[in-house]
């Protein structure tokens, strides 16, 4: 009995030595891949992009030899995060960043004047938020073919790139959806109707149609 016990704790520490390696290893590789992104591109974006690649070409190898765990789900991990680094680049690189800004601004300031009564509400310029508006209107199919034709050209797994520009064109929609929003609670909050400019403001649904045909075209 006492034979057997010790062959069961010997091949039980080697399992676990294995583990342990396994875990080292892709620490290392992780740790590698992030030396050679900052080393080899300057731009988020690139660095990102490099990452990607590199991350999802080891989960493919994973997969095709079936292989789970911890280190497989570490490097999804990592993956996702990339991605969704990538996505908020792509949409800044073109063209939505002061959108974005302004979204972001003006949500953090509307939440701080919910919690302090002294605080005016509508710190907002009406010809920034036309400007915003008539932008959006007249350039966001065009923004939308050059991210489409950007993105795919950006990841060597065909499958990859067209889930990462669904991330992409979802979070734009996701963004305008919000934006909407913040003009409606803007205006309420000064007691004033939406200004006319705002039939400009792109609906959502007709957005949605448009990613809906880069999805079908993929």
């Amino acid at each position: 009995a006492s034979l057997n016990n010790a062959t069961a704790n010997s091949v039980a520490t080697a399992g676990d030595m294995l583990l342990q390696d396994l875990n080292e290893l892709a620490d290392d590789f992780l740790s590698l891949m992030k030396r050679l992104a900052e080393e080899t591109h300057t731009s988020n974006k690139n660095k990102a992009i490099f990452l990607i690649n590199n991350l999802d070409s080891v989960v493919c190898i994973f997969r095709e030899r079936r292989v789970v765990g911890k280190e497989l789900n570490r490097i999804l991990e990592d993956l996702l995060k990339q991605r969704e680094l990538f996505v908020e680049e792509e949409l800044l690189c073109h063209g939505f960043s002061k959108m974005i800004a302004f979204l972001q601004q003006t949500e953090a300031h509307l939440v701080a004047a919910a919690k302090n009564k002294d605080m005016k509400q509508d710190m907002v310029n009406v010809q920034v938020v036309e400007a915003l508006v008539r932008d959006f209107a007249s350039n966001w199919r065009q923004r939308l073919e050059d991210m489409n034709r950007n993105v795919l050209s950006y990841f060597s797994n065909f499958r990859n790139g067209m889930e990462i520009l669904k991330q992409v064109l979802t979070q734009l929609l996701l963004y305008y959806t919000r934006f909407q929003d913040v003009l409606r609670k803007v205006f309420a909050a000064r007691g004033q109707a939406m200004p006319s400019f705002c039939k400009d403001l792109v609906p959502t649904a007709t957005i949605l149609a448009e990613i809906k045909k880069y999805a079908l075209s993929i």
